[in-house]
């Protein structure tokens, strides 16, 4: 029987059939398999499916024509490479880890600060650095790949990632040898794969959940020749903790949604429009579900979703108590491993538990969650034991019941995704701790898994759970639909700023004016493709790249002549002053960096008038401790989350200062300037008048600020240093675009703009008519500065109706 399609599927069906690729950005329960399928009917070109899991591409196999083939990335990845190695997956599939640490060479305790580690401990955090490396774009494994491990200091952290990184380079080796020992899995073929560049068997491609794709498959697909279309709702990415990436919003193709939901009325559909807004999505979802759909109070639901495990478990025993059979989706595997780790730590004894095997006692474990601010998984962990206690977890995991055989079944939400059920409740986990300081503000983040949550109901959605935070969006004032979630006027913030906001002025301007910004996306990304990889700090655990992009951009401005800027010199002024700083160190404490920075400016200067030659190692120390006097200004804070500053006391100097930069970000700087030597060359020949450094507009006193990078010879150049050249978000396009247009008067005589890849040293340069055709300007430049002032500067008074 013909599916009837809806005027948004019909819309998709004609935009795909026109040969076009797409973003489809389709919200819970709009029919994004059936509109797929549709596409897939409206041609007789080959093409391919491709599933976050088998369940899905099973379940598509049924549903699509025999010209579209269902498949999973590993299983595309398998058939291409994997098979090959299908005897070592059958014969290391139960290889204890004893053995793997004997074929690794692991034969001892690892002494790491206070900590030991035994031989088959290091085997596994060396098999997980090489399963993190498969997960990402990276050619090589690195430092960065180790996990985060409880425990551990961030200095002893980056001890153990240097220590094991050869280990783990070895290992990959052996994965990839024929002949090699060590376990194989299913994730280390699909990387083999990618790392060969594979061209997809098919005419089209249409990748499912595409906001949640894994960067190694985020890679494969964008690289692909044939027509693309990924489908999926960036509204429910949750999985961000877990590396994935959500590739729609900054997808080369042209953006449609389907809004229209199956799954639930209109009452549900208003209350997923509210979390939708909070999560900062502009889509706007109706209720079309047949038959009773609304809101209510449900006792005994289908279904009870949870924040977290413990809110679960909470949920669990409520029902136990009341002897309603009850399951937990996933099993209660995981609880019962934490609990009877618990039970070895609380009685002196260690345990293998992953994310407890560092800790001598639970003691230590309670202490380290209290301290550390970045241990939120096990924080949660030490929240369920101590709440209930082991042997409580233990009996109630014994008494749970299977799916099939359960009247309520308790979720996480994240366990939750890609499910429905008939009446849904929505635990009590989100609430606020009643002890705490007040409401708390909904972030983005926490948004969009309330958004997943109400959206699994069909019949009744009991919101119970998060009264609180229906509360504080349900009657958003205009005033905070052009604000920030901390109550900043989006007309306040810089261009940077706004191009985060949809509704910013700047954001309405450009989606209005010059919104076909996947034209220009495209080209980069053609132009790309034959880059190599990005030269990046490989021994470094957790390199701070904010820092490094600034430390670049101050060591290319000294190329040109010129000093690191103005934000910088700001930055120096603002912690000689008496202004209140929130976050600032003690009186003498400023005085002393004040002083370190004046220092810094003037030998900078002296660099650069020939009164001082400065090495090319002082240099790269200077402008990097430069960056975070930068940092203080241009957030109005002084962070202490890896700021080289925060170390200062009353009796520090400069010299102590650039004697802290670590040695990874002299390495890596000192690769990425010999990448800049070729590009650079023809700019540093140009009379200094054009070679302008940090240039700011005219337009930028009409927003909260914007200086750009480069402006050489009439070139305007944004220079990024991304690990991921392969990727671009449409901001990064939109960005330059508001450069151009903010030269109102046309001081600067820009007729080129381009981004410079700073770790790949390329440079890609569109002229300005090519760039506002490409971006689908339907009026001459001069006009579109004019109308851009003109909508700046109403702005600051009168909001336009596309904001509020």
């Amino acid at each position: 029987m013909a599916l009837r399609a809806t005027a948004e599927q019909e819309s998709a069906r004609e935009a795909f059939a026109a040969g076009q690729d797409l973003a489809l950005v389709a919200g819970a329960g709009t029919g994004k398999t059936s509109t797929l399928v549709m596409m897939g009917s409206a041609t007789r070109s080959r093409g391919l499916y491709v599933a976050f899991n088998k369940p899905i591409a099973e379940e598509a196999k049924g549903r699509f024509g025999r010209n579209v083939e269902c498949r999973t990335s590993h299983s595309l990845a398998h058939r291409a490479v994997g098979r090959r190695f299908q005897d070592r997956l059958d014969a290391s599939r139960h290889m204890p880890l004893k053995r793997t640490a004997q074929l690794l060479g692991l034969d001892r305790d690892l002494a790491v600060g206070k900590r030991r580690l035994r031989a088959t401990t290091q085997a596994r955090l060396v098999m997980e650095m090489v399963r993190r490396f498969c997960y990402s774009t990276d050619e090589q494994v690195a430092a960065r790949h180790l996990g985060p491990v409880n425990g551990l200091d961030d200095q002893s952290a980056q001890y153990l990632a240097q220590v094991l990184l050869k280990r783990a380079q070895w290992a990959w080796e052996d994965i990839c040898s024929p002949e090699g020992k060590l376990p194989f899995q299913h994730d280390h073929y699909l990387k083999m794969w990618a790392l060969t560049r594979p061209r997809l068997p098919a005419d089209f491609v249409l990748l499912d959940e595409a906001q949640d794709t894994n960067p190694v498959l985020e890679e494969i697909f964008l690289a692909q020749d044939a027509q693309r279309v990924c489908v999926g709702d960036p509204a429910q990415q949750i999985y961000e903790w877990r590396h994935a990436k959500d590739i729609m919003s900054s997808f080369p193709g042209q953006r449609l949604e389907l809004t229209q939901s199956f799954r639930f009325g209109p009452a549900i559909a208003e209350v997923a429009n509210r979390w939708l807004r909070a999560s900062s999505s502009t889509m706007q979802l109706t209720g079309h579900a047949g038959g009773t759909s609304g809101l209510g109070r449900v006792e005994i639901p289908d279904a009870v979703l949870c924040r977290g495990n413990a809110d679960a478990l909470a949920e669990v025993l409520r029902f136990l108590e009341q002897g309603v059979p009850v399951a937990l989706v996933g099993g209660g595997k995981p609880l019962l491993k934490i609990a009877e780790a618990a039970i070895d730590l609380q009685a002196g004894r260690r345990t293998a538990h992953p994310e407890l095997f560092l800790f001598a006692s639970w003691g230590e474990v309670q202490e380290y969650a209290e301290q550390d601010s970045a241990a939120a998984e096990l924080k949660a962990i030490v929240e369920l034991v101590d709440t209930y206690g082991p042997q409580q977890i233990i009996a109630a995991v014994q008494r749970m019941v299977d799916e099939d055989q359960a009247r309520v079944v308790v979720s996480t939400v994240h366990k939750a995704k890609g499910r429905e059920w008939g009446r849904v409740r929505i635990g009590d986990g989100f609430t606020p701790p009643a002890d705490g300081p007040g409401p708390r503000g909904v972030q983005p983040a926490e948004a969009r898994l309330i958004y997943v949550a109400v959206t699994r109901a069909r019949e009744v959605l009991d919101t119970t759970g998060i009264q609180w935070a229906e509360a504080q969006i349900r009657d958003v004032s205009r005033a905070s639909l052009t604000s920030t979630p901390e109550g900043v006027p989006l007309a306040a913030l810089p261009l940077t700023g706004q191009l985060q906001y949809p509704r910013s002025p700047m954001s309405v301007f450009l989606n209005r004016h010059l919104s076909r910004t996947e034209q220009v996306v495209r080209s980069y990304l053609q132009q790309s493709r034959s880059f190599p990889p990005a030269v990046q700090p490989m021994d470094e655990r957790r390199p701070d790249y904010a820092a490094l992009g600034h430390t670049i951009d101050y060591r290319l401005r000294l190329s040109l002549g010129h000093g690191p800027g103005d934000a910088v010199a700001m930055g120096v002024r603002l912690l000689g002053s008496p202004l209140a700083l929130e976050g600032a160190p003690a009186p003498e404490v400023r005085t002393a960096l004040h002083t370190a920075g004046a220092q810094l400016l003037a030998r900078l200067q002296a660099h650069l008038e020939g009164g001082l030659h400065l090495g090319e190692e002082e240099l790269t120390r200077l402008c990097h401790v430069a960056g975070f006097y930068e940092a203080v200004y241009r957030n109005g804070v002084f962070s202490r989350r890896r700021n080289l500053l925060a170390q200062a006391d009353a009796r520090t100097t400069l010299n102590h200062l650039t004697a802290a930069v670590p040695a990874y970000v002299l390495e890596d700087i000192a690769e990425q300037t010999e990448l800049a030597a070729q590009p650079f060359a023809p700019f540093q020949k140009l009379p200094s008048e054009q070679r302008v450094c940090g240039p700011v507009f005219t337009g930028s006193a009409d927003l909260g600020g914007a200086d750009a990078d480069f402006i050489v010879g009439g070139l305007l150049v944004d220079c990024k240093a991304t690990i991921r050249p392969h990727t671009i978000h449409r901001s990064a396009v939109q960005q330059l675009a508001g450069y151009l247009l903010l030269d109102y008067d046309n001081a600067y005589g820009i007729d080129r703009v381009g981004l410079y890849l700073s770790r790949q040293g390329a440079l890609i340069t569109w002229t300005v008519p090519e760039f506002l055709a490409a971006l689908g300007a339907r009026v001459p430049l001069p006009q579109l500065r004019t109308l851009l002032r003109n909508h700046l500067r109403q702005a600051k008074h009168s909001p336009p109706a596309e904001q509020r």
